[in-house]
């Protein structure tokens, strides 16, 4: 840390940090809820990723969830210890938890006007939400100011890029996203659709077949979106299978050559969308962080 902590950090859980970073004392994690069987469970708190996953394969009635309501994020904010707080959130085509952070900004304002809290809709998701969160946090662990925090974070999550697989389209199917038929069709095939998630948007890139396809085909498109001269960090995901994840961040040295490769365990939340058998890699911008701000009067040359 190179100055006092000013700015704090606000996340959901689908963020999926590393404990010992959600367990710091400038961040904030505010869990979604699952609701599984007439039961309304924390996110990454009361509910193993085991056991969850073993709930997916089960018949009858899939779990659901619901984004943070407005007065989790207000309480989130009151209980910042720091003068200013950013927030990040997925998406907001893709989920209400922008539009409750924002609410709980105004009302926290009615509460207390001084206080300063920015809302960031990181345009990403998975692990590209994660990364995102991390360069956030250091961009505050190093003392930076709430405008610098922002806009720091605002760079990285602007070259935020994800590709995924998915095992099947049926857990997509809830959501009107995948039409029912078109996911049958894909189970029957036995491939798997391949996606990319930049800028907000979604889109399907291709298809392969098996998982060993899968694997190559992130790694390949995954480069084919960073610039090859650029600095980065890298991350991949998976739902279940550890394994999945030492292969396809081996695939990603194939493709990229020797770098980091952080390994992200996900939260029930992400596999509710779209299954056990997800795998994914993310790559953002490693920007260097700005200079924070004098903490007292500059000495004399």
């Amino acid at each position: 840390m190179t100055g006092t902590v000013s700015t704090s950090l606000v996340v959901d859980s689908s963020a999926c940090l590393p404990p010992a970073l959600g367990e710091s004392p400038w961040v904030r994690v505010v869990p979604m809820t699952l609701h599984v069987d007439g039961r309304d469970l924390r996110d990454g708190i009361d509910l193993g990723l085991d056991a969850f996953y073993e709930r997916l394969r089960r018949p009858g009635p899939l779990p659901t969830s619901s984004s943070p309501a407005p007065g989790a994020y207000l309480e989130a904010f009151q209980d910042v210890q720091t003068p200013a707080a950013v927030c990040l959130t997925i998406p907001e085509r893709y989920s209400m938890m922008g539009r409750s952070a924002r609410v709980a900004v105004d009302l926290l304002h009615e509460i207390d006007p001084s206080r300063d809290v920015r809302v960031i809709d990181t345009g990403t998701a998975a692990g590209g939400y994660t990364l995102v969160a991390e360069a956030a946090a250091a961009a505050c662990m190093a003392g930076l100011s709430a405008d610098k925090v922002v806009a720091h974070t605002e760079a990285v999550a602007g070259g935020a890029q994800v590709i995924g697989a998915l095992e099947t389209l049926r857990f997509l199917t809830r959501s009107g996203r995948v039409p029912a038929i078109a996911a049958l069709g894909g189970d029957l095939l036995r491939v798997r659709p391949v996606f990319a998630l930049s800028g907000a948007d979604v889109r399907r890139l291709t298809v392969v077949r098996g998982t060993r396809r899968a694997l190559r085909t992130v790694a390949e498109q995954l480069r084919a979106v960073t610039d090859p001269n650029g600095s980065f960090r890298l991350a991949v995901f998976t739902a279940a299978d550890p394994a999945v994840a030492d292969q396809l961040a081996a695939a990603l040295r194939e493709v990229f050559g020797d770098r980091p490769v952080e390994r992200l365990a996900l939260t029930p939340v992400i596999a509710l969308h779209t299954g056990p058998g997800l795998l994914g890699a993310a790559a953002v911008p490693d920007l260097p962080l700005p200079c924070a701000e004098p903490s007292g009067p500059r000495a004399r040359p």
